[in-house]
């Protein structure tokens, strides 16, 4: 496929995708640009794996579905992340395999890439022990 300046690069990037909830409620039907990035339980991450998840370069759309108990405020909202996110080759480490996807309490969201499993975020650490020390 060509792009825009006649070179053969793709326009995209293939990645495994690793969501990671620092919220305390239940994240599903996570989509980055509408491809399936998986979900996560509250409070956790890096257990799901959505693999060979085809991601279009440039500004990028997330969406999530809140999960929890019937009455739970905002249970069911789908919600658009609030922040702009963008996959372009420079932040992309040539031997990436992985791409993070750091849901955050204030509906902003991160983007990391890595060789191996990524790992949480300082500000998702962060978040993960205030959540402990609270009792989740």
């Amino acid at each position: 496929m060509n792009n825009s300046n006649g070179t053969n690069q793709r326009a995209y990037v293939i990645l495994n995708a690793v969501t990671f909830n620092y919220t305390k409620t239940a994240v599903f039907d996570v989509f980055l640009s509408g491809k399936n990035a998986g979900g996560a339980g509250p409070l956790s991450g890096g257990g799901g794996i959505m693999a060979g998840v085809q991601l279009p370069l440039g500004e990028q759309t997330l969406t999530w579905i809140l999960g929890g108990p019937e009455g739970m405020a905002r249970n069911g909202d789908t919600v658009t992340a609030k922040n702009k996110l963008v996959i372009d080759r420079e932040r992309i480490p040539s031997d990436a395999r992985y791409v993070g996807v750091h849901i955050y309490p204030d509906d902003t969201a991160e983007l990391s890439f890595a060789n191996g499993l990524p790992k949480a975020t300082d500000r998702g650490r962060q978040l993960w022990e205030e959540g402990s020390r609270n009792g989740k």
